[in-house]
């Protein structure tokens, strides 16, 4: 009798099982059937608003169905990303958000939602190297061991801008500070285009950055690029070497833009969504609009996305909990 109670009650376990698997790729198989509404987490014409608008009338062609884009700027993401976590986890509504997101339980603030926890990574749309810069004023070191060196001879004379406490721009100095024995005196503005005006003019002498935002300043002699902070070299300033290059630490930062679904998205939806975005991504039209914006796509498996963060999280609470960083929120 047990023998037959367990194959009668495994029998039925399969075909539950069965009929789940079933409706959820019947579900992914009419997917979609309306239009796709996609989060921006921030206002119109920022970054992660234009990664956004270069992929969807593109997606929208592949994926057969309008997508819809709807910017939700303020809280530095959290007011987008909840909107997300109340949103039905049909894959009809997503999130296209930057990488500070991901930072926020590393930085303990936004508690109520984790990334990693409340949210289906659908794909790691592309990235923006940073660079360490220095001002003209602080001309005298032109190499990464150099700046350590004149940092280290008069601990906190030298100073260093980031768009506030906790920005990822913040981070990266912090961390090559950690990694330098080194002490700079940070001076946080509200965003990196008041702090690129200062830092042209002297009254800062150091950033850590993106491509972006000093590119255009790079024949004034007004700024100079020291290494590439990410691990490898960039292709908008392919002649810079990185900071492991040149004998300093390779603390591997960069800027980053991802696409998540709500927690519980099915994951043939996922898949759909996923192979639709990494095709988009590979059309030289998208490719090259993403590139003229030193923006570089990257696309990849959810997974990517999904371990990065995880590697992310871990990677900046430590440099927060030894920066003793209180963010700004």
């Amino acid at each position: 009798m047990k023998n037959v109670y367990t194959t009668f009650r495994t029998g039925i376990q399969s075909a539950v099982l069965g009929l789940a698997l079933g409706h959820s790729f019947a579900v992914a198989g009419s997917f979609p059937d309306k239009p796709i509404t996609v989060i921006v987490a921030a206002s119109a014409g920022a970054g992660t608003d234009y990664v956004t608008r270069a992929l969807t009338e593109r997606l929208g062609i592949e994926l057969g169905k309008p997508v819809v884009v709807e910017n939700r700027g303020g809280a530095g993401g959290f007011v987008a990303a909840d909107a997300l976590r109340r949103s039905s986890n049909d894959g009809y509504t997503l999130l296209v958000a930057p990488d500070d997101v991901a930072k926020w339980p590393a930085l303990g603030i936004h508690k109520s939602l984790n990334v990693a926890e409340d949210f289906e990574p659908v794909a790691l749309l592309g990235t923006v190297d940073f660079f360490l810069i220095v001002s003209g004023s602080a001309a005298t070191a032109r190499t990464p061991l150099e700046l350590v060196r004149l940092a280290k001879q008069s601990p906190g004379s030298l100073s260093y801008a980031s768009p506030g406490a906790g920005s990822p721009q913040n981070l990266s100095m912090e961390l090559f500070k950690q990694k330098t024995g080194t002490d700079f005196t940070h001076v946080p503005y509200k965003g990196m285009g008041p702090a690129l005006t200062d830092l042209l003019a002297g009254r800062v002498q150091v950033a850590i950055t993106g491509y972006p935002t000093f590119g255009a300043h790079l024949e004034s002699g007004k700024i100079h690029v020291l290494a590439a902070t990410s691990s490898h070299r960039s292709q908008q300033l392919p002649n810079v070497p990185t900071l492991a290059e040149q004998g300093g630490p390779d603390i591997d930062t960069q800027g980053y833009f991802s696409m998540f679904a709500p927690k519980g998205t099915p994951a043939p939806i996922i898949a759909r969504l996923n192979a639709a975005i990494n095709k988009v991504l590979a059309e030289p039209q998208v490719r090259d609009g993403l590139e003229k914006r030193a923006i570089t796509p990257v696309g990849g498996p959810p997974s990517q996305l999904r371990d990065k963060i995880q590697v992310e999280i871990e990677k900046w609470k430590k440099v927060v909990k030894a920066a003793g960083i209180t963010p700004d929120q």
